[in-house]
């Protein structure tokens, strides 16, 4: 079987600097600590390089506060689940936060843990966990973000093009003064759909008030407090777009608890990623993307990583706007 000293064969390093890499030691160069990383990924499937035997167990990996309970998260994990029902993978969740030795890197955790490749969930705030796994070349797939490594995969819904075409469908239709509620987590969908927001109305000549733009949690009470913080405005703009589902749906039941009638008197352009667009009374119009599909597709990609049958790649699914029941033209141009 491998051992350190064919790890060492291979990298053309002593033993010692092996030893010091695998245990996260300081004196180690980073060209060295490179090479050692470099071949012990080489001979992955056949050494258990810090004592693991060989593993199926794919990990879905977090750090901090976990989204689990939301149903962007569910949809993934359906599809992950649904695809690695025809494999012999199992899927464990980690924080990985939790459970490091002292001195222990993410990817040396993982692999003590008998993890055979990565999903990660990431925030603007926990994207340092790319940079681990990409320095330890591990096997890596990120969900609904992107990583600048050749070592990191990625799967995401690329909306921009979507966005554009319901924000310029506001726009046709009169609006002037489009407002936006967005997730107070500054990830990187809700980074994209900002700046999509920004350049549309930029290229359209439309000023976008700091009081426009709403942040809150992605839950349907914050979508009732974006709608009673904009109908307070004294300015009130005509239109808005919800860049979380739960933001929408909780907006649109305010708005028959307040009696605002959508679109007369505020038309809305949501963001699905199921069908909730469907259980709103207006149905919202809205930016629809298929996290099952985002899912299945991170799973995927992964097998095939850790399979080497494929190079990492940046992955994007399409979005589209189906427009339905929320948008209409502004008051004054009835």
């Amino acid at each position: 079987m491998p051992s350190v000293r064919e790890i060492a064969e291979i990298a053309n390093v002593s033993i010692g600097t092996v030893s010091r890499v695998l245990n996260n030691q300081p004196h180690v160069s980073e060209k060295a600590r490179a090479k050692v990383l470099k071949a012990a990924n080489a001979i992955r499937d056949d050494i258990a390089i810090i004592n693991r035997k060989a593993t199926t167990s794919i990990a879905l990996v977090y750090r901090g506060e976990s989204s689990l309970d939301s149903e962007f998260d569910a949809a993934i994990l359906h599809g992950v689940v649904t695809e690695l029902e025809q494999t012999n993978h199992d899927l464990v969740i980690i924080n990985a936060d939790r459970g490091r030795d002292s001195g222990e890197s993410l990817g040396q955790m993982l692999m003590r843990r008998g993890v055979a490749g990565a999903l990660l969930r990431t925030t603007r705030s926990t994207r340092d966990m790319c940079v681990d796994l990409a320095e330890a070349r591990f096997p890596t797939v990120l969900i609904s973000d992107e990583f600048d490594s050749p070592h990191v995969g990625s799967v995401r819904a690329s909306a921009t093009g979507s966005i554009q075409r319901g924000l310029e469908h506001l726009i046709h239709l009169g609006h002037r003064q489009i407002a936006i509620g967005l997730n107070e987590i500054d990830d990187f969908d809700h980074a994209e759909r900002l700046a999509v927001y920004r350049e549309v109305l930029d290229s359209a000549g439309l000023a976008i008030e700091p009081q426009c733009v709403i942040r809150g949690p992605a839950y349907t009470a914050s979508g009732g407090a974006t709608l009673r913080q904009l109908m307070s405005l004294p300015n009130r703009p005509t239109a808005i777009f919800m860049t979380d589902p739960a933001l929408g749906e909780g907006l649109a039941v305010e708005a028959l608890r307040m009696g605002v009638r959508i679109p007369r008197e505020l038309s809305v352009v949501g963001f699905d990623d199921s069908k909730r667009r469907f259980a709103t009374f207006p149905r919202l119009s809205s930016i629809c993307q298929n996290t099952d599909l985002l899912g299945r597709t991170a799973i995927q990609h992964l097998l095939e990583i850790i399979a080497k049958t494929a190079q990492p790649q940046r992955l994007r699914l399409e979005c589209c706007f189906e427009p339905l029941d929320s948008t209409a033209p502004p008051m004054e141009q009835d």
